[in-house]
């Protein structure tokens, strides 16, 4: 879900990019399009033309175009979209009705609704709700205000589904396509972040979660708690088990403290024996207990091989004007306490 809701943000951010070019380019060819009636029209229905195609479109789209400068204006830019897209429908429509070589203009309709699914910027779902209410309006036209031939009606119906059902699936495919290669490239950025020994988050990814929540800490005044934690005496289970025992004591590891932290922390290895926990929205007095917990958890656990092993942790908190690595010095110095002052304890400094 987390993946989806980060596929919503990067689709409309650079659909956002395609409705300002799209818009512009339309804006302008409607523009031409406003020139080429007067080769087509008579005076009658040049009027209706030109005030639909040069005073009423160019302007709305060249509005959405400016609007999409603005990223928090996104839901309003689809809804205008929408409306100006139904708005050329029925101004088609309605030109139709006042000139005798209706069916150059009606051809129209096909190019609307191709646009609508495969340039206009818009997503499936909104797309589709745009075509459905066109074809509703062509409906509605064509039973109730201008009767049609039998075999023209039957013919441009034909032309009008053939254009909405390959625009249709056009769509589809191009949304299912970069819907699953946006997911497979977060799941190969993710991996990036990921430490191949004990499946936790690396110190890579340490950096950008602590940069993004210094950035939270300061602009909402959200709490942040931070533990840094090692095994007590490492270097004798390398020396007398020898490094592949020691890996397994690593994973043994990670595995507790992934079962004996809250939902909201993250845990990290930092690198070698030690590990980070980042404690999201969390009091010191919170920060606290998690480290507790796990400092009790390890203890009474008994590894493999090695039998019982204990941890020594250093705990901090988010101050003002913290940034990421005066966070992470401060909880280092308490780590160093900890094992300066007899291992297996917690240290604080706040």
């Amino acid at each position: 879900m987390k993946n989806y809701d980060k596929y919503i943000e990067f689709i409309q951010s650079s659909r956002l990019m395609q409705i300002r070019l799209v818009s512009l380019l339309t804006g302008v060819l409607y523009i031409i399009y406003s020139q080429v009636d007067k080769e087509i029209l008579t005076s009658d229905a040049l009027s209706t033309a030109v005030l639909l195609h040069l005073y009423i479109m160019p302007p709305l789209l060249f509005l959405i175009s400016i609007l999409t400068l603005w990223k928090h204006l996104h839901k309003y830019i689809i809804y205008l979209l929408m409306f100006t897209i139904l708005s050329a429908t029925i101004g088609n429509l309605y030109l139709i009705m006042n000139i005798d070589e209706y069916t150059i203009y009606l051809t129209e309709l096909y190019l609307i609704v191709f646009w609508v699914f495969t340039v206009s910027g818009l997503r499936l779902i909104h797309a589709t709700v745009t075509v459905v209410c066109i074809l509703t309006i062509g409906f509605i036209w064509k039973n109730f205000f201008f009767k049609l031939d039998d075999s023209i009606s039957a013919m441009h119906t034909f032309w009008l589904l053939s254009t909405c059902s390959f625009g249709f699936l056009i769509a589809f495919l191009f949304e299912r396509f970069s819907k699953t290669i946006f997911l497979k490239n977060q799941k190969l950025r993710e991996l990036t972040f990921i430490d191949n020994l004990t499946g936790l988050y690396n110190r890579k990814k340490l950096n950008e979660i602590l940069y993004d929540e210094v950035l939270r800490c300061k602009r909402y005044e959200h709490s942040l708690g931070l533990i840094i934690l090692d095994i007590d005496s490492f270097k004798i289970v390398n020396d007398t088990y020898g490094h592949q025992i020691g890996d397994e004591v690593l994973k043994e590891l990670a595995n507790i403290l992934k079962q004996n932290i809250r939902s909201t922390d993250l845990s990290i290895r930092w690198g070698g024996e030690e590990f980070v926990i980042v404690c999201l929205e969390t009091s010191f007095e919170g920060t606290l207990k998690v480290a507790e917990n796990l400092r009790k958890s390890v203890e009474n656990n008994e590894f493999s091989t090695i039998g019982k092993k204990t941890i020594s942790l250093g705990i901090t908190e988010y101050k003002k004007d913290d940034t990421v690595d005066s966070l992470i010095k401060r909880a280092d110095d308490a780590l160093y306490l900890a094992k300066k002052n007899g291992k297996n304890r917690i240290e604080l400094i706040v």
